[in-house]
């Protein structure tokens, strides 16, 4: 088992990543939820038929504390405020306090909504994110973002709110289906581009059993070195957002048919193609990148245009009045964040 301690000014946090981890889930939150006596575990349809009845077994064997589940449809589109009101609801109901906590069990959705409703509950209680995708693995369930979805944008609701853990059993890949597994690589490319190093090296060389923990681990690190330097995106967190702006402008078009990994990578390849354009990187680096994208054949190809996708642009949580803050490629392991106004982000990606 690995571990890494996330220090913000917030909060520390502690993320566990190993092989069958999720049967020392009753020790690793109890030890972070020392007064709760109730939990409220939320997942979706899918997670629940394979890990919901497993979870609830371990938690109950310590005997701290009552535990309680809430599932919803499985999907993007459940990322709404009425999701999150049926787990306020629940809570109330069953008289949660601030010394109680949820438990998100599953992958970005679940972590998203859960965290929120973790912030928002009575002013903000504990939780606990125990990630059941590589994308919530490597991505969604660290650093504390929490947040909704509504019709005119992605994540346009929602509030920093940091897990008291991270807990990543790495056999629950053996579980996922292969276009959610798709879905991960996504972001992990993502961090490949930004990062490079052992991250990309891994990549080009593929990812398997032998090396799928030190590859999440590396992925988390890189990501908490990131957030302790810029809790609230203030600065340099926004490189986090690489290929997010295209890509959470192509969920919202496509009323969330298309995931959010698959959306990032698309959004990726508008923006190494705009820096090849721009003559921000070479020939070679801008094919380099592209191969490790169809490599794992992530992504779907834009096929909405740009007229289609700009007003959410418009609307994505990073703009401001004058524009939005955009993350370009100079090359593997160098990215900036660049202000364009709408007229010259939609310019340069054209």
């Amino acid at each position: 088992m690995k571990t890494i301690t996330l220090k913000t000014e917030s909060k520390n946090s502690t993320i566990y990543i190993g092989k069958s981890i999720l049967n020392n889930i009753g020790d690793i939150c109890f030890e972070k939820l020392p007064k709760a006596k109730k939990i409220l575990v939320v997942t979706d349809s899918n997670v629940a038929k394979i890990y919901l009845e497993k979870a609830i077994k371990i938690l109950k064997e310590k005997d701290k504390a009552n535990i309680y589940s809430i599932s919803f449809e499985a999907g993007e589109k459940s990322k709404n405020l009425n999701v999150y009101s049926d787990i306020i609801k629940a809570a109330a109901m069953l008289q949660f306090t601030r010394d109680d906590a949820f438990i998100s069990l599953g992958g970005g959705v679940c972590g998203d909504i859960t965290g929120f409703a973790a912030a928002t509950y009575m002013r903000g209680i504990k939780y606990i994110q125990i990630p059941t995708s590589l994308l919530a693995a490597i991505d969604a369930s660290i650093g504390g973002k929490t947040g909704v979805d509504i019709k005119e944008g992605k994540n346009l609701i929602g509030a920093f709110w940091q897990p008291e853990a991270v807990i990543f059993d790495t056999e629950t890949l053996k579980t996922l289906p292969e276009m959610e597994y798709k879905n991960g690589l996504g972001e992990a490319i993502k961090y490949a581009i930004l990062d490079g190093g052992d991250i990309c090296k891994i990549l080009k060389t593929g990812l398997d059993e032998n090396n799928i923990e030190d590859f999440v681990y590396l992925c988390a690190q890189s990501k908490v070195n990131i957030v302790e330097k810029d809790e609230k995106e203030g600065s340099i967190r926004a490189l986090l957002n690489l290929g997010h702006t295209i890509g959470h402008a192509e969920e919202a078009v496509s009323e969330y048919s298309i995931q959010h990994g698959m959306a990032v990578a698309d959004g990726i390849l508008v923006m190494v193609h705009a820096a090849k354009k721009n003559k921000e990187i070479t020939e070679e680096e801008y094919k380099e990148i592209k191969s490790l994208i169809e490599k794992y054949d992530v992504g779907t190809g834009i096929n909405f245009s740009l007229d289609t996708l700009m007003p959410f642009v418009f609307h994505d949580k990073k703009a401001k009045n004058d524009g939005i803050n955009v993350v370009v490629i100079k090359g593997i392991g160098k990215c900036e964040i660049k202000k364009m106004s709408f007229e010259e982000f939609g310019e340069y990606i054209k």
